[in-house]
């Protein structure tokens, strides 16, 4: 029994200096290189929580940078909610609404092109990869 628990304890010690060495170095990366590294780190999350929904609050998202292009499908449980679309230029190329006062609380299908910025109004919407109308 003292040499199964002797076992156990020498792997609980070993164990985690193993996960931490797989860990990469990023002591010597720059300001930038850091930034550009969370950016990356984000994206990957937002896009593995996806799945589950990824509620986003009210503000400006640049597509590419904060939100993965692509396609989505929204969703809000807000009375009102609101997006628009710009181009690189700030021109709004795209709207719309949703929740309780608009009957609708689904955008079935939102395209959003890397270099493009959404403007998210008055609430929060859940995004959701696209699948097709079934999903």
């Amino acid at each position: 029994m003292k040499r199964l628990l002797t076992v156990i304890l020498i792997i609980a010690l070993i164990l985690p200096a193993t996960v931490l060495a797989d860990l990469p170095d990023i002591s010597e990366l720059s300001t930038d290189e850091l930034i550009q590294l969370s950016r990356q780190i984000q994206l990957r999350l937002f896009s593995e929580q996806l799945v589950n929904g990824v509620e986003v609050p009210p503000g400006t998202y640049s597509v590419g940078e904060d939100i993965p292009a692509g396609s989505y499908r929204l969703e809000t449980k807000v009375e009102s909610v609101g997006y628009v679309i710009y181009d690189s230029n700030k021109k709004p190329i795209g709207s719309g609404v949703a929740g309780e006062y608009f009957e609708t609380m689904v955008i079935g299908k939102l395209i959003l092109e890397e270099g493009t910025m959404i403007e998210i109004m008055y609430g929060p919407f859940t995004f959701f990869p696209y699948a097709g109308f079934f999903n």
